[in-house]
């Protein structure tokens, strides 16, 4: 994601959150910090633990992941054609 522009971040991450959110993974929700459009995540449960906040970053990461894949096979011209 470091050589997206802002928009194409902001899009990609309001759809980690979408996903996160019907999945059931993580309710997270955006904001914009400085500027930068970000995802946020309230911790409110006492019993959150260390490995809870791993594998939230981990899904983020994950997601994201696919997502950029799949546009970019999207992006890509179809051989044969």
């Amino acid at each position: 994601p470091g050589q997206l522009d802002e928009a194409t971040l902001k899009r990609l991450n309001i759809e980690i959150m979408q996903q996160m959110q019907e999945s059931g993974i993580a309710a997270v929700s955006d904001t914009t910090l400085r500027g930068k459009h970000c995802l946020r995540a309230a911790i409110n449960n006492h019993r959150t633990q260390r490995a809870d906040l791993h594998l939230l970053v981990a899904e983020v990461a994950q997601i994201g992941e696919d997502l950029v894949t799949e546009s970019l096979k999207l992006a890509q011209p179809s051989v044969g054609m």
